[in-house]
């Protein structure tokens, strides 16, 4: 079993939201599975492929697509065979690429951007701690995010979210750890 500390989905959610970010998945799906994070879903072939690549040869690669875009219009119809992917992540995965991420990030002091999957999947993450949870699965397509929890007394939870109540909750989040007012929001407490 997992040893979750304070954060623990929250955190685990965004790295692997930032490690399928490349992917850029029609659909995604998250479970917990013993020890393990397994995330299974479908992304076009070209990003599966793309992602297999180094670095520099996708560069080359997405250089030469931009060029010859510019010189000529696209000759045929995008690329939309779906493939599927999975991948696992164990707790030292998530310590490795949240470490590799922490290096590469910019600004520390802005509103994370919501229309990343990390940050997607990082606020689906702050739910299920505020709740003292534990993840059973999540489920995201371009429209909405639908996750099953425990809570902290074993009773099973599932909430469903479109992509504006999903950024709604992002901002009252981002609002209440720099203590700022919500946009729009009125000055009067209503709770």
């Amino acid at each position: 079993m997992i040893e979750q500390t304070a954060g623990f989905h929250a955190r685990a959610l965004r790295v692997i939201g930032q490690d399928l970010a490349a992917l850029v998945p029609e659909s995604v799906t998250i479970e917990l599975q013993d020890e393990a994070f397994v995330a299974q879903g479908l992304c076009t072939k070209s990003r599966m492929e793309e992602s297999g690549a180094s670095s520099l040869a996708s560069l080359k690669k997405a250089f030469g697509k931009m060029a010859s875009a510019i010189v000529r219009p696209p000759m045929r119809e995008p690329e939309l065979e779906f493939v599927s992917f999975s991948r696992t992540y164990r707790t030292d995965d998530i310590d490795r690429l949240d470490k590799q991420a922490t290096q590469h990030r910019g600004r520390t002091d802005t509103i994370p951007d919501i229309y990343t999957l990390g940050e997607r999947l990082r606020t689906i993450g702050k739910v299920i701690d505020a709740h003292n949870g534990r993840i059973v699965k999540i489920f995201k397509d371009l429209h909405q995010v639908v996750f099953e929890y425990q809570d902290a007394e074993g009773r099973s939870c599932k909430e469903e979210m479109n992509n504006t109540e999903l950024y709604q909750l992002q901002q009252r989040y981002a609002a209440e750890r720099t203590g700022a007012e919500e946009p729009g929001a009125s000055s009067s407490p209503t709770k």
